[in-house]
């Protein structure tokens, strides 16, 4: 049910999207690029970095579309600290403290790729190199599982980097 609650909002982020193509503006303020299952991309249509404070702590979350005439497909990142505010460092998601969360998915299509941490197979980590009020550099890579749609029952995320105004 929790894979549920968050697939359900990504499905709609990802339709959004996918419904602002315009070829000649990319939308964003600096970039987030990643390498999937050996394929370099970049997300840079719409990429975005947004500071959330919820009950004395802070979640920075990241997205990206990359966007062809044929598919169109969604990078997101949440970084949730186990306490306090999203800072300069290593986020891993682990089962104690499931604080990075990474999807991949294709707007057009249910495929949506997830890390999970409980699977034992599958996880995500993030680097903050860098962070202010106003922008954040870091890095990050993963494995990912298929949550919803067929596919491959893997992907692998590698050389994931951003450097983005946060909005």
């Amino acid at each position: 049910m929790k894979k549920l609650r968050f697939l359900l909002p990504l499905c709609a982020l990802c339709l959004l999207f996918s419904c602002k193509k315009n070829s000649s503006s990319t939308g964003s303020s600096g970039s987030i690029t990643a390498t999937v299952d050996g394929s370099s991309q970049t997300f840079n249509y719409s990429a975005t970095a947004s500071l959330l404070a919820f009950g004395g702590s802070q979640a920075l979350t990241i997205t990206g579309v990359q966007s062809s005439s044929l598919t169109t497909y969604v990078i997101t990142l949440i970084i949730t600290p186990t306490s306090g505010n999203v800072t300069a460092g290593t986020y891993s998601a682990t089962t104690a403290h499931d604080n990075v969360q990474l999807t991949y998915a294709q707007a057009s299509t249910s495929v949506a790729y997830q890390n999970d941490p409980t699977s034992g197979s599958s996880n995500a980590s993030v680097t903050i190199s860098s962070i202010s009020s106003t922008h954040v550099k870091g890095t990050f890579t993963g494995k990912l599982i298929l949550e919803s749609g067929s596919g491959a029952a893997t992907k692998t995320v590698t050389n994931g980097s951003f450097d983005l105004d946060i909005k």
